[in-house]
């Protein structure tokens, strides 16, 4: 599905054409990240790619870009590969199209898909573009880092139904019990 508008200056109308592409966003990457490992090698560079996409995992289920830091640091920090596909994107789209923002969720599935479809099948360069899959893995989750502080109504994670269910009941305990504290004070 492609969203956005090149030619618009609004926020969150930055364009991805992927139509045709799976959606991996729609997907919980856990449950695809612990069949990987389950199901997964035990060489050095097999385990630094699974380990990246829990950490792709892990910000789907959190939004904290601190796990996309560390997915970076897992597949190498090659910021020459990304700012080839930067350079890609330029002709494809505009220059800095992606700034203006976009749901969260297509450069998650985008990332994803490189990853998984790229990476992880043992294919460096991308047919598209001609690019590696690395370097376009690496330029999503920049544009994922950079969202977090310039464009966080862009979230649309599924944050809040991805947590554990006991994760969840505990906060509600929780919650309950500094309102009956709140009420038992307020009552004295």
């Amino acid at each position: 599905m492609s969203i956005g508008d090149v030619n618009s200056n609004e926020r969150g109308s930055g364009a991805r054409y992927n139509d045709g592409k799976p959606p991996l966003d729609l997907i919980p990457l856990r449950v695809i990240a612990d069949h990987c490992i389950s199901h997964g090698h035990s060489d050095e560079k097999s385990i630094a790619l699974e380990t990246a996409l829990q950490n792709l995992a892990s910000f789907q289920e959190s939004g904290n870009d601190a796990y996309l830091h560390q997915a970076i640091g897992w597949v190498g920090a090659a910021w020459d590969e990304c700012a080839d596909v930067m350079g890609y994107g330029t002709k494809k789209y505009v220059a800095w199209n992606w700034i203006k923002g976009m749901p969260w969720s297509v450069p998650l599935g985008c990332a994803a898909r490189h990853l998984l479809f790229g990476m992880m099948a043992g294919e460096k360069i991308d047919p598209e573009s001609g690019k590696t899959h690395r370097g376009h893995f690496i330029c999503n989750l920049m544009m994922l880092i950079t969202f977090c502080k310039t464009y966080p109504e862009g979230n649309d994670l599924p944050i809040e139904w991805l947590k554990p269910r006991w994760k969840t009941e505990h906060a509600s305990r929780e919650d309950d019990a500094r309102l009956i504290a709140k009420s038992n004070a307020e009552a004295f």
